[in-house]
């Protein structure tokens, strides 16, 4: 298990010191946890909701005729300042 260490105010040190019965330790670990599950879930909420709204935003007719492939190409080429020609 890797070694974390964090700076706490003189004051705030004091009073965790007076409740020795608490593993602070376990406390910081779990709240991390906690915040690390909290961001992963707004990722994955934002990735879900933005693939609802551009897949909201395609012909499924118009796709059908579409070369993909082509279409990621010119997109690769404008980004890059290529010409495809």
């Amino acid at each position: 298990m890797a070694t974390v260490s964090l700076r706490v105010p003189d004051a705030l040190k004091r009073k965790m010191d007076e409740h020795g019965e608490i593993n602070w330790s376990a406390v910081i670990r779990a709240n991390i946890e906690e915040e690390i599950d909290q961001l992963e879930s707004r990722s994955i909420g934002h990735a879900v909701a933005t693939s609802e709204r551009l897949s909201g935003q395609i012909d499924g007719e118009e796709m059908q005729n579409e070369n993909t492939a082509e279409t990621i190409r010119e997109w690769r080429d404008e980004r890059h300042g290529m010409d495809s020609d």
